[in-house]
């Protein structure tokens, strides 16, 4: 079950169970001691006051479990201090860079970034940061117009054509940074999709023939080269990855399914948080919302599988639940999110506390939370408990 807990962040992870989530991604007050921001940014005690959650956060997650946490030039030291004692600094994963705006009003050099600290409970067993490149906006906006025009192509003109045109486009891609990938997807399958064939032969095997009467295909030896074994072709065969080039088979690997390790540089514009909260007429209601594309790509590249548990305890205007729900719709998942915001209320912002009111809410944060999953509702049908009484303690499933 889906969970928003509306409370301090100490007291929700204390209720939550001991080795249950898989990601735990947050937002914290960066302490810029500014007073323009909807929240309280202004911490004596920050290092302690992030250090406490920090350590329980360890607890909760899986052995294979990963953190994220979002950070400024602020406190990225004091971040990664406190989460080298406690993780242990051969757990450091990383650091992600994201776009914040387009100019600052620095003094001497225009920030126009923010960081995604990234840690794993054990590096040994955390996930291999990769992602369908289909995934990354990146990618997506160059390859689906690319795989749709061939796909057409197919439809209407054939194999030949297809793959004609497709020698073509890729010539269009050579002087792109970050496409040489590419030139090896230069074939078009029966289907109209875009792959790569890998050779089915082994060195080290035996010339031999191979017959397998299961999928009807004979296969006559080779001169100096194998085949691999008897179970590969039955498997290739029943996931439709085997393709024939001169009567030779191939196996098959779709461009829609090609992967890529994580990159530093990331091409999440941070503002888009705001034309996220927009789609839901609540775009003046947080000023500082994370955008959801963001933590999709967070959730995906560290997930063990489609039914992971998901965590943030300053979950602010909800877009983790929402990141959660999306991805789930794409892939078919059930992952499950846990929310927690702490009942403050909101500073600096007559519009969300109108927004609010029109709306029959309260002057707080966590009103911001709750509109947005009861708006989600409506589009994704989900169930999420929202828990206030401090006596109810969390369940796992």
């Amino acid at each position: 079950m889906n969970k928003l807990y509306i409370m301090d962040a100490e007291k929700c992870l204390n209720k939550l169970p001991e080795k249950y989530f898989q990601t735990v991604y947050i937002d914290p007050p960066y302490n810029t001691q500014s007073k323009k921001f909807e929240y309280h940014d202004d911490y004596a005690d920050w290092d302690v006051f992030i250090a406490s959650k920090i350590r329980k956060t360890h607890k909760v997650l899986q052995e294979t479990g990963v953190l994220f946490v979002s950070i400024d030039d602020n406190k990225l030291i004091e971040l990664r201090l406190i989460c080298n004692e406690i993780f242990g600094k051969d757990n450091f994963l990383g650091m992600f860079i994201t776009r914040q705006a387009t100019r600052s009003n620095a003094k001497h050099i225009n920030t126009i970034h923010e960081y995604v600290v990234a840690y794993a409970k054990n590096k040994k067993k955390a996930p291999a940061f990769e992602i369908k490149r289909l995934d990354i906006p990146f990618y997506a906006e160059k390859l689906l117009p690319l795989m749709a025009e061939i796909k057409k192509a197919h439809k209407q003109n054939g194999v030949v054509f297809a793959n004609n045109l497709l020698k073509k486009r890729l010539k269009d891609f050579e002087k792109l940074e970050h496409f040489s990938f590419l030139k090896n997807y230069s074939v078009v399958d029966e289907n109209g999709e875009i792959c790569f064939a890998t050779d089915l032969s082994t060195p080290n095997g035996k010339p031999s023939e191979l017959h397998i009467e299961e999928i009807m295909l004979h296969l006559p030896a080779l001169k100096t080269r194998g085949w691999s074994s008897k179970e590969k072709f039955i498997q290739l065969f029943n996931e439709n990855k085997l393709l024939f080039k001169q009567g030779r088979p191939y196996e098959k690997h779709l461009l829609s399914e090609s992967k890529d390790n994580a990159m530093s540089i990331l091409n999440f514009y941070s503002r888009q948080g705001k034309h996220d909260l927009a789609k839901w007429g609540m775009e003046n209601t947080l000023s500082t919302a994370k955008p959801v594309e963001l933590i999709k790509y967070l959730i995906k590249i560290s997930q063990i599988s489609p039914h992971d548990k998901i965590l943030d305890f300053f979950a602010g205007s909800g877009t983790t639940a929402q990141a959660v729900l999306e991805c789930n719709k794409e892939d078919g998942g059930q992952r499950e999110f846990v929310l927690c915001q702490i009942d403050e209320p909101i500073q600096n912002n007559s519009k969300a506390v109108d927004y609010l009111k029109q709306n029959g809410c309260s002057n707080q944060i966590s009103e911001i939370t709750n509109l947005r999953l009861k708006r989600l509702q409506h589009v994704f049908s989900f169930d999420y408990q929202k828990i206030i009484e401090p006596e109810m303690i969390f369940q796992a499933a």
